[in-house]
């Protein structure tokens, strides 16, 4: 053998891997060898006897029988095994307890305790992380940039038949209630919650026009995709709570662009124009409409006069007519001289006799006749007393 160094026959000095060989002190792994230079095998009987001198030797009260010690022995290793079934939950996780991979409970944070590897296990998912899934494009982790644009998700076809370059993010966390169904329903949690989340994006996006989106419908857009994600996740069993979805970046396609960006600020130009119509309309109107109910009012006001003059002069033209009907000849005359009276009343004027005009100078001096005012006369008449005594 390569090991050996041999030397002619049987009797010389012979080795192995083990020792010398030969004749009356043969080597071997289990002790010495028979005579004759033969080899003995192993005597298995001694060796666990020496297994349990050994054994006997390290245990208390070595008197231990053979059995006694291997029970012991058996004993140790089994506590060894059962304590390896306490586990540690932390604040923010839970354990799903399980028995032959059938779930049985689930636990709070604390210590607790679980059949051990093989018979029972605990996953222990995280509930209070919040987990992001970025669609339509790979964000640069550490960086404030948005990172790399994959256009086989971001692109979307819009109810107009246009199309929108829409990237998006969905925050998740697992749902404490129902840690359970996420751990042993879901394979692929995140490439799940994606699938489902571009989806039900693409379903909102295909119902609206591409100007809304552009625009002021972003946030229910945003809040649409949210409710059909929980709800699908729901039906799956998933065990999942979508916090929010985010709209990152929503703008048409790279080529046409620039046409979209005129387009859209041409629309706020006009809605800035309406919005400052409404605000000129806001403030004319009620102007308007007081001064309307003011001449509305002042017409009232003159209606209720006009109505009450007139139906005053009826009623003293009806008291008038009952008299007249009594005495005609007397409610004509009086008439008369109240109408010559409210004529005449305020001015000086002079009657003149036509009869007179052809008769003597005398007459004709007598035809010209002064209306005389009689207030004035009145205050007149004490100064031509005067007059007349001192002539």
């Amino acid at each position: 053998m390569p090991w050996s160094n041999q030397s002619g026959g049987g009797g010389g000095t012979g080795g192995g891997p083990w020792g010398r060989g030969g004749g009356g002190n043969g080597g071997g792994p289990w002790g010495g060898g028979g005579g004759g230079g033969g080899k003995t095998p192993p005597d298995l009987e001694d060796l666990l006897r020496r297994g349990q001198d050994r054994l006997r030797g390290v245990m208390p009260g070595g008197g231990m029988g053979g059995g006694r010690g291997v029970l012991v022995a058996g004993a140790l290793v089994l506590a060894g095994w059962l304590l390896t079934g306490f586990y540690k939950v932390e604040p923010q996780q839970v354990g799903i307890e399980t028995i032959f991979g059938r779930y049985t409970n689930t636990t709070s944070d604390g210590l607790h305790y679980n059949f051990p590897y093989p018979i029972g296990g605990v996953e222990k998912p995280n509930v209070g992380q919040v987990n992001s899934v970025a669609v339509g494009y790979r964000p640069n982790l550490g960086s404030q940039s948005r990172g790399r644009d994959v256009q086989e998700e971001s692109l979307m076809l819009t109810g107009d038949e246009n199309i929108v370059d829409l990237d998006f993010e969905v925050q998740w966390r697992v749902n404490p209630l129902k840690a359970s169904d996420y751990v042993f329903n879901l394979a692929n949690p995140e490439g799940t919650i994606k699938a489902i989340a571009e989806s039900a994006m693409r379903e909102v996006v295909g119902r609206r026009n591409i100007q809304p989106i552009l625009t002021n419908e972003q946030s229910s857009v945003a809040q649409e995709v949210k409710e059909i994600t929980q709800k699908a996740l729901d039906e799956y069993g998933a065990g999942v709570r979508i916090e929010v979805v985010q709209l990152v970046a929503v703008n048409p396609p790279p080529e046409v662009r620039p046409s979209f960006i005129d387009v859209n600020a041409a629309q706020q130009d006009a809605e800035r124009v309406q919005n400052e119509a409404r605000t000129y309309a806001s403030r004319e109107v009620p102007q308007a409409r007081g001064k309307a109910s003011q001449i509305v009012q002042a017409a009232e006001a003159f209606k209720t006069q006009a109505t009450a003059e007139a139906t005053g002069q009826a009623a003293r033209f009806q008291q008038v007519y009952e008299s007249y009907k009594v005495a005609p000849v007397i409610i004509r005359e009086r008439i008369f001289l109240e109408t010559m009276e409210r004529v005449l009343g305020s001015v000086n004027k002079v009657l003149i006799d036509q009869g007179g005009a052809s008769g003597t100078a005398g007459a004709a001096a007598a035809g010209v006749l002064p209306v005389l005012p009689l207030t004035d006369f009145g205050r007149q008449a004490p100064g031509s007393a005067n007059a007349g005594a001192a002539r």
